[in-house]
């Protein structure tokens, strides 16, 4: 699946792939960057939290996080 957000520092458009994953038994969605770099998102408690990476700017995970609310509320059970 694809999702556009607006990138929080240049407010530009940038087109994200998400997939869903398998992350330690919780759902997740590998987030693919066109450079091709990614990371893992999964949601506990409403919160989303990355779950591979470190380095992630907290207004960068808001923007996807919006992005994939209707999503993820679609598919969790």
């Amino acid at each position: 699946m694809r999702i556009t957000i607006k990138e929080p520092v240049t407010k530009s458009p940038l087109n994200l792939d998400v997939r869903p994953e398998d992350y330690n038994g919780d759902q997740g969605w590998r987030v693919l960057f066109p450079e091709k770099d990614s990371f893992v998102m999964v949601q506990k408690d409403g919160e989303w939290n990355v779950m591979d990476e470190s380095d992630i700017n907290p207004r960068l995970v808001d923007a996807i996080a919006k992005a994939l609310h209707p999503v993820a509320r679609y598919n969790s059970r």
